[in-house]
């Protein structure tokens, strides 16, 4: 297996003479003509643009307008026919619901203060939008109902840093019966539990530091905090471990804390957790020490999911690891990153690395969507506005699909259902 490919043989591959040429020719070619068997690959753009590629024939068959701007993140529903994207960029406050069958928007629906990340739920039938923003000194948490595409609820969170510079919340995740959703609250090291059945909070969690991500096992709340505040030489990643049997007062079971290496330690910008989540069959969980910008952390921890165990430490050969997508068979995790123009592939069977994908140019490659026999895997590259497609039995890129020419615009690819970006296979560990 080929260990990477050159900048100049990925632009060989891609035919690429003139970048937004290229993009203006594949799209018209293509517009109205699909071969299609999967289903399409949506790439999120901030600039306001979904992107519809056809994994048939890997070219550009569509391209939709949210009608807003810094909608990066998106969710499907898991029949497929819906994609909620939100509209992030400051001064936004819709919510872009697109038809995936045939290609338009269906309306926008304003629900907060620079709509963040939407869920669905595991029975489809309701989506949770937080915000990074907030209103009236509140989180909103906006919760949309699939069926008539319409507002259902606005559940306000408690404030209490409203000094608090940046995001106010991140990503939430719904329970596996659907019955509660978790989000956190970045201004006050807290989360939530909320009732979908009567949107009331059931229970607040405080927690050492900003809690970044969530993800579920049956009774199990596993949270993955950014690091214990404050920040010094002995700060570290933390995953929370909660047992929500009895989701009003949820009981910690343990606190796993992240060990990172010294090239990390030399510089503390490098210690920030990001994503932690489940191997498809739910026996391991992988976490990633991103760091903060310029994002060079390296460090990719995996635990046994019963014993709560470290199983392996791995020191990827790419900076800024955010996320480890997990491939469809199980087989192998991808560490996508946020600092770097590569993607490092992990065999789940021993968590040794078996190859280096490199671009070549770009970086923030966070985000990777699979076909659904797994033979090829789409991989977003923010600062190169692409899309590579990629042979997953030689793990070597066949094609870069210029998606826009804003610049540093492109965002997750969405193409499945899932509870977290990292598994679409058993997306809720029930």
């Amino acid at each position: 297996m080929k260990k990477g490919v050159s900048r100049r043989e990925v632009l060989k591959s891609a035919g690429l003479a003139a970048s937004f040429l290229v993009f203006q020719k594949s799209f018209s070619l293509a517009k109205g003509v699909s071969l299609q068997k999967d289903s399409y690959v949506f790439a999120l753009r901030g600039d306001g643009a979904v992107v519809v590629i056809d994994p048939a024939s890997d070219e550009i068959v569509d391209k939709i307008s949210t009608e807003g701007k810094g909608g990066t993140l998106g969710s499907i529903t898991p029949n497929g026919d819906l994609l909620f994207v939100a509209n992030n960029a400051p001064g936004q406050r819709m919510v872009s619901v697109i038809d995936t069958k045939k290609l338009h928007l269906i309306k926008n629906l304003e629900t907060g203060n620079r709509p963040k990340h939407p869920v669905v739920s595991p029975k489809g039938d309701l989506v949770a939008v937080n915000h990074s923003g907030i209103d009236e000194g509140k989180i909103r948490i906006a919760f949309i109902s699939t069926k008539g595409v319409e507002l259902t609820k606005i559940v306000e969170l408690p404030v209490n840093n409203l000094d608090h510079k940046g995001d106010f919340s991140m990503h939430g995740s719904f329970s596996p019966d659907g019955s509660l959703y978790v989000i956190g609250n970045y201004a006050d090291n807290e989360f939530y539990l909320i009732s979908t059945k009567d949107f009331k909070i059931i229970s607040s969690i405080k927690v050492e530091g900003n809690p970044h991500y969530f993800d579920f096992k049956e009774k199990e709340l596993w949270v993955t905090v950014e690091y214990g505040e404050p920040k010094n030489s002995g700060a570290r990643p933390l995953v929370y471990i909660y047992n929500i049997s009895d989701p009003f007062k949820p009981h910690l079971k343990n606190i796993l804390k992240v060990e990172v290496d010294s090239s990390e330690l030399a510089e503390l910008t490098r210690i920030e957790g990001h994503h932690g989540n489940f191997t498809n069959n739910g026996k391991c969980f992988l976490v990633c020490n991103r760091g903060a910008s310029p994002f060079e952390g390296i460090t990719v921890e995996v635990y046994d999911a019963k014993s709560k165990k470290l199983v392996k430490r791995i020191l990827s050969k790419v900076k800024g690891v955010g996320h480890a997508y997990i491939s469809p068979d199980n087989r192998f995790a991808v560490i996508t990153q946020y600092g770097d123009s590569k993607l490092e592939i992990i065999s789940l069977k021993n968590f040794e690395s078996i190859g280096i994908i490199d671009t070549g140019l770009g970086k923030h490659m966070g985000h990777v969507v699979f076909t659904k026999d797994g033979k090829k895997m789409y991989a977003s590259n923010r600062v190169a506005d692409s899309v590579f497609v990629i042979d997953t039995n030689r793990w070597e890129i066949i094609k870069r699909i210029i998606t826009g020419d804003s610049g540093q615009a492109q965002g997750q690819v969405v193409k499945d259902f899932y509870g977290v970006f990292e598994r679409i296979r058993n997306p809720y560990l029930g």
